[in-house]
């Protein structure tokens, strides 16, 4: 009998200590850094355990899809490519344009991946390339296509 009052006298000191840390990393302001990183990443952990647990706990109904926002009225927001574009003079530096480079064409999806050749030079590197007229004349004899 005292065995077993003594185990459970032992896990309310332990539930209790750990409830008192938590509090303390959840309500005392955090004055010294690493106490402002521990209690940090402890409230992060925390509510996604929360977060987690509600999820588990509580029967979510399913989600419905979202209806479109009507486009707001005004001007047409400009496009990322104009943004990139537009010169942004910082402090000390002067104003310069950023180019963007050419959007590759997207592949249609029933479109079968063109095949790629490997093929070793004279040193004996491994090369890739997508066609055959992109290997040296010397080499495409030994040209073999590549599986992706």
């Amino acid at each position: 009998m005292s065995r077993g009052l003594s185990f459970l006298l032992w896990t309310v000191v332990f539930l209790l200590l750990l409830v008192g840390l938590d509090q303390l990393l959840v309500r005392v302001p955090a004055s010294h850094p690493a106490h402002v990183a521990v209690a940090t990443f402890y409230r992060d952990l925390r509510s996604r355990l929360i977060d987690l647990a509600g999820e588990t706990l509580v029967a979510q109904p399913p989600a419905r899809p979202a209806k479109p926002v009507p486009p707001a009225p005004g001007p047409a927001p400009a496009s990322a490519e104009k943004a990139i574009k537009t010169p942004h003079p910082g402090p000390s530096q002067p104003s310069t344009t950023i180019a963007t480079p050419a959007k590759p064409k997207p592949a249609s999806p029933r479109a079968e991946p063109s095949p790629r050749y490997l093929y070793a030079d004279d040193r004996s590197e491994l090369h890739f390339a997508d066609t055959l007229a992109e290997i040296p004349e010397p080499y495409r004899d030994k040209a073999r296509r590549f599986a992706d």
